[in-house]
């Protein structure tokens, strides 16, 4: 009895002096108590490491396969902010088909975003590290929709020194900051409380073309759409005007506006009106019809363009 007990003692580090000599049946109980504490923490300590342990690498193997979808991306759009505004947009884009990463600097809301399917990287608005984790060189579109307009700025900027093709439209608060958001690097400003105003204004004086724009733009169940297509050099409509190359014999869709290279617009423009490349139509009707729009608009063996 007292070689096992000091074996025990000394084995599970233990080791105490009693404060008065025990019996065998002392020293039988407390070996007995030894075995139980040792094992139950043995036990909590692996489970809490397993658990550790094991959800880091969930995590790791998330953020990778997350990468590795972000990098295959290709004309994708950027969502920066995913707040009550940016979430709206992001289910636009998903809602019509468009790929959406996203860049939120609060990793709570990261996690439960990516929770919940979407693909997204954790960044503010002057981190360069996470608009490339987003694979920006390979973007088409940024929303830059966080309720800050330093932010909004500082994001345009950097995506633009990055990705100069790329079309940011940026949301500014404060309507002064409209210029300085443009010569940021934003293509276009939504200035959300003057947006807002107008919009109230129109339903009030004009609720049934105000009905009409939204069915037109945003039911997904309505065929109607307005679309823009960009007209690519050596195409079958690079040099030709409206009346003879773009509108077909059975075709009902409109063009009702033409951006010119130098930034120009030109509304309702008459069949005669002439079309060269890199002039972007702006063309109303179902999107069934825009396929063959599409193709004279293209280069030969080029992609489509939209």
């Amino acid at each position: 009895m007292d070689s096992a007990y000091q074996s025990i003692i000394t084995v599970s580090t233990v080791g105490f002096g009693e404060v008065k000599p025990l019996s065998d049946a002392s020293r039988t109980f407390t070996i007995v108590l030894i075995f139980l504490g040792v094992s139950a923490f043995t036990y909590t300590f692996r489970a809490l490491g397993e658990y550790v342990v094991a959800g880091e690498f969930r995590g790791l193997v998330r953020a990778r396969r997350m990468r590795s979808s972000i990098a295959g991306l290709e004309g994708h759009n950027i969502v920066y902010g995913f707040g009550r505004i940016g979430q709206r947009i992001a289910e636009e884009f998903k809602a019509v088909g468009q790929s959406v990463v996203t860049i939120e600097n609060d990793p709570l809301k990261l996690e439960h975003m990516q929770a919940d399917g979407w693909l997204g990287v954790e960044g503010d608005g002057g981190d360069d590290n996470a608009l490339i984790d987003t694979n920006v060189k390979s973007a088409s579109r940024l929303i830059a929709a966080s309720g800050s307009d330093a932010t909004n700025l500082m994001i345009s900027l950097s995506a633009r020194t990055i990705n100069p093709q790329l079309f940011i439209v940026a949301r500014a608060d404060d309507v002064a900051n409209e210029q300085k958001l443009l010569k940021a690097g934003a293509n276009r400003v939504v200035p959300i409380y003057r947006s807002a105003g107008r919009r109230m204004v129109q339903l009030a004086m004009r609720p049934n073309a105000v009905e009409f724009t939204d069915i037109a733009l945003g039911d997904h169940e309505i065929e109607l759409s307005i679309e823009d297509i960009r007209v690519q050099s050596e195409s079958a409509l690079d040099g030709a005007t409206i009346e003879n190359c773009i509108t077909p014999e059975d075709g009902s869709y409109m063009i009702i506006a033409i951006r010119r290279r130098n930034g120009a617009l030109e509304m309702m423009p008459p069949p005669s009106t002439p079309i060269v490349a890199n002039d972007v139509l702006v063309v109303f009707g179902t999107r069934d019809q825009f396929s063959e729009l599409e193709s004279l608009t293209s280069a030969p063996g080029g992609a489509k363009s939209g």
